[in-house]
């Protein structure tokens, strides 16, 4: 198949490529179908390396390139380091500021490949921080973005949960990166997700979502999907068309 033939699918890991045991091996085989025709699949998640690996472990996770930390970072099926994008050393005691880590239940901060280290470790890929209610993390959220922008993505996660990235990335640039390495139509990329970093990705692509996503979400995918399964075969046969 001609490289600029080529199809990419792009899903987001929690509550997308995996919403249950079931679900996840129905996805991984219409996965390995997807690639028998030349195409490529490729996970989206907000999770560290280690967090992901986990997963991989765990279910046996075939993949050739990973997007991490919200595409802060991309790694190739020897976990080789593609690209990664940290935090602005600077800007960092500002952010610790404004998260008021005293009325936080857990935080930690990810580097390039660890994914448990302090706000004294240099060049962070990723800050996550969790509050007792939604509206805690949501007002944090919002003074994160209003305040510095110039230098971070702040997102919303599992509700009560704060995850900081470089606002040199995000999902989509992250697969426009990819797109190039491997010369792709960017026509031919189609994303899936359920969250609010997923917005970007399938708001540039040809975007869809899952049925339980955030209204955010909802309002930009074209279509939305039990499994991402579903999407796969829907995918392979405008192929076979």
């Amino acid at each position: 198949m001609n490289d600029m033939n080529k199809k990419i699918i792009v899903s987001d890991y929690d509550k997308t490529f995996y919403i249950s045991d079931e679900d996840i091996e129905k996805n991984k085989i219409a996965v390995s179908d997807f690639e028998n025709l030349g195409n490529i699949f490729i996970i989206a998640t907000g999770r560290s390396f280690f967090d992901f690996k986990n997963k991989v472990d765990a279910y046996n996770i075939n993949y050739n390139y990973v997007i991490l930390n919200h595409g802060a970072t991309i790694i190739d099926g020897e976990d080789n380091v593609l690209y990664n994008f940290h935090i602005d050393n600077n800007i960092i005691p500002k952010i610790k500021n404004e998260l008021h880590i005293e009325n936080a239940i857990e935080y930690f901060c990810c580097s390039k490949l660890e994914s448990r280290v302090n706000f004294e470790h240099t060049e962070l890929t990723k800050i996550r921080v969790k509050y007792n209610t939604k509206e805690e993390a949501m007002k944090v959220n919002g003074i994160l973005n209003s305040k510095f922008s110039e230098y971070i993505n702040s997102y919303i996660v599992t509700n009560s949960a704060v995850e900081i990235i470089s606002n040199k990335t995000n999902k989509s640039n992250a697969i426009k990166l990819l797109t190039k390495k491997f010369n792709i139509n960017e026509k031919n990329v189609y994303t899936i997700g359920d969250g609010f970093s997923d917005i970007e990705m399938v708001k540039d692509f040809n975007g869809y979502c899952m049925v339980d996503s955030v209204e955010e979400l909802k309002k930009v995918a074209i279509k939305q999907y039990t499994s991402v399964s579903e999407l796969i075969i829907e995918v392979m046969g405008k192929e076979n068309e």
